[in-house]
């Protein structure tokens, strides 16, 4: 079955994808699935656009 987890990250560095990855790759050893893709995306807040949000999906087959 395909799955999809997202993963936020507080930071309003987009440049900070560490965090993410950690995060991750701690879902991928603590579960016995398959990668199918990941997806990064920043979205842009604040009044004026100054802050930006980056986030992960993680696409991923359950081993049946």
């Amino acid at each position: 079955m395909i799955k999809v987890k997202t993963f936020f990250n507080n930071s309003t560095n987009y440049r900070d994808h560490e965090r993410l990855d950690k995060s991750i790759n701690a879902f991928l050893a603590d579960n016995d699935v398959e990668v199918v893709d990941v997806k990064y995306s920043v979205a842009i807040g604040g009044a004026n656009g100054q802050f930006a949000y980056p986030s992960a999906m993680l696409i991923y087959k359950t081993k049946e």
